[in-house]
C-alpha cells in the first residue's frame, strides 16, 4: 500500500514538473514528504536499503506523471487554453494556506516576510508588463546581462517556494 501512495504521490510531483507556474516542491510540501524526500536524496548512501525503497516509488512515479501529463497539458492548452490556466492559476491560489501554515511551523510571522512578497508581486507584474510590451525586433537584440537578468529572476520564483 505505501508503494502505490508514494508512486501515486510520484505522479502528482511529476505531473508538477510540467505544469507551469506549479513546482513540484509544492506537490511535496502538500503531501507532507519535503523534508523526507530531502533526507533521502542527501544521505542516500547512510542506508541505501530504506532510502531506496522510498524513493524508487516516487521515482517511477514521477515518470509516469511526466509522460502522461505531457500529452494531456499540451491537448487542453491548445483546445482550451482559458479553462486550463485558469485551473492552474486556482491550484496556485489553493496551495498558499497549506505553505503559510508549513512556513509558520517553523518561524512566526514578521513584518519583512510581507515586504518581500510585495516586492516580488510587484517584480512579477511588472515582469509581466515588459514582456508584453517586447517586440521581435526588441527580441533580436537580446545581450548577455538581460539573460542573467531572467536567470536570477527565474532562481528567485524557484527559491522562493521553497520558503
Amino acid at each position: 500500500m505505501n508503494f502505490l501512495s508514494n508512486c501515486l504521490k510520484g505522479i502528482a510531483i511529476g505531473s508538477g514538473a510540467i505544469l507551469p507556474g506549479i513546482s513540484s516542491g509544492v506537490f511535496c510540501v502538500i503531501f507532507g514528504i519535503y523534508e523526507k524526500l530531502l533526507d533521502s536524496i542527501l544521505n542516500f548512501f547512510s542506508d541505501i536499503k530504506s532510502n531506496f525503497k522510498f524513493l524508487f516509488p516516487i521515482l517511477i512515479g514521477v515518470g509516469l506523471g511526466i509522460l502522461l501529463f505531457g500529452n494531456i497539458l499540451s491537448y487542453c492548452l491548445y483546445q482550451f487554453p482559458i479553462q486550463t490556466k485558469s485551473i492552474f492559476i486556482g491550484l496556485i491560489l489553493g496551495s498558499i494556506p497549506t505553505l503559510i501554515k508549513e512556513a509558520n511551523e517553523k518561524e512566526s510571522f514578521k513584518l519583512s516576510h510581507l515586504l518581500f512578497f510585495l516586492i516580488a508581486l510587484l517584480l512579477g507584474i511588472g515582469c509581466i508588463f515588459l514582456e508584453n510590451s517586447l517586440t521581435i525586433k526588441v527580441l533580436e537584440n537580446i545581450d548577455f546581462f538581460y539573460l542573467i537578468l531572467c536567470g536570477f529572476l527565474m532562481s528567485v520564483r524557484n527559491c522562493s517556494s521553497w520558503c
